[in-house]
């Protein structure tokens, strides 16, 4: 069984576009001399393919600039045509928050061509300083492109993503939230407990519920399904002090700048919903080589100065009743 997709934040991409300019001359044209300037331009822009130190020099830039929050030295190591590029300076601002401890390990290149190359990292990102953060070592796949003669990022793929502790121990699942047998118990379980939900506590049952530094989700499976092999999955999120400042429209941006650099199927999403409180988006994704055809409808809003997120997620299915399902989100309050 293919995973389901795991919403997390990701830092991307750059680039700038080139002009060549031509010269005019009152002097008779000279073929052969045309010819020479012709081949040695040719030869300058021969496309080569790059050394390995070359492109872990660029991903070691790229996480350098973040900590030193150097934005527009971060900003040259993106390719400027990469899909997120434009989410990606907005994700930035919200990330000068923070100071973060970044380290890159486990750097291989896949392949490579004069064309692109793939680097598999491994990227452990700890807290330092600022508002609440989940630590986390993420593993994936960097895809690089050249511009101008200079290699950057053009899009990155993620495999793996693991929440650390403090003290960057992993944090691993209870063992019981798998089957229905999970307890919701922690300090945010109240802001969760508390909300008005409008689902059948028959059919829904809570399978799993994990909270983390400044977070917390709950995962409602069908009655006789567990996490492991199910059919449709309603989670709600919390993050706590995070709906000021268009904290829900940044969320649903962060969601849909992930499925654009993880996914290699076919991917639509779509914005249904959007207020100054709250956003309601709706995706689905087929043919991808990691994660099961799927479909999902979510609502992203805020209440009490924290940041809500309900999402209903069908698997190898489509959401046949939609409108019923719009409504229900609609109305967790």
């Amino acid at each position: 069984m293919k995973k389901m997709i795991a919403l997390i934040t990701v830092l991307l991409i750059a680039l700038f576009l080139g002009a060549c300019s031509e010269s005019t001359s009152s002097e008779e044209p000279n073929d052969e001399k045309e010819t020479e300037e012709t081949e040695a331009a040719e030869e300058e822009e021969e496309e080569v393919v790059p050394e390995d130190k070359e492109l872990f020099n660029v991903l070691e830039t790229n996480i350098q600039t973040m900590m030193d929050q150097d934005m527009d030295s971060h900003m040259e190591t993106i390719h400027s045509e990469a899909p997120a590029y434009a989410s990606t300076e907005e994700l930035l601002d919200q990330m000068a928050a923070y100071t973060l401890d970044m380290k890159l390990s486990d750097l291989v290149v896949e392949e490579k061509s004069e064309e692109e190359a793939r680097v598999a990292y491994t990227q452990t990102s700890m807290k330092v300083d600022g508002p609440e953060y989940q630590n986390n070592v993420t593993k994936g796949v960097h895809l690089l492109k050249p511009e101008d003669g200079v290699w950057k990022i053009y899009s990155s793929e993620i495999a793996e993503t693991i929440p650390l502790d403090e003290n960057g121990e992993e944090i691993t699942e209870d063992a019981s939230a798998v089957t229905g047998n999970a307890t919701m118990e922690g300090e945010y379980a109240d802001l969760i407990t508390e909300l008005e939900m409008p689902f059948d506590s028959d059919y829904w049952i809570l399978g799993g519920y994990n909270e983390f530094e400044g977070e917390a989700l709950a995962e409602f499976i069908a009655n006789g399904e567990d996490l492991h092999d199910l059919t449709e999955l309603l989670s709600v999120h919390v993050y706590t002090d995070l709906a000021a400042d268009g904290g829900h429209k940044a969320y649903a941006d962060m969601i849909e700048t992930n499925l654009n650099g993880m996914l290699d199927g076919e991917l639509e999403f779509n914005y249904l919903e959007e207020t100054d409180q709250e956003v309601i988006y709706e995706f689905s994704v087929t043919g991808d080589s990691t994660q099961d055809d799927q479909e999902e409808i979510a609502r992203a809003f805020g209440k009490d100065g924290h940041l809500f997120v309900v999402r209903y997620t069908t698997m190898e299915k489509t959401i046949e009743n939609k409108d019923e399902w719009l409504e229900k989100i609609k109305n967790v309050k």
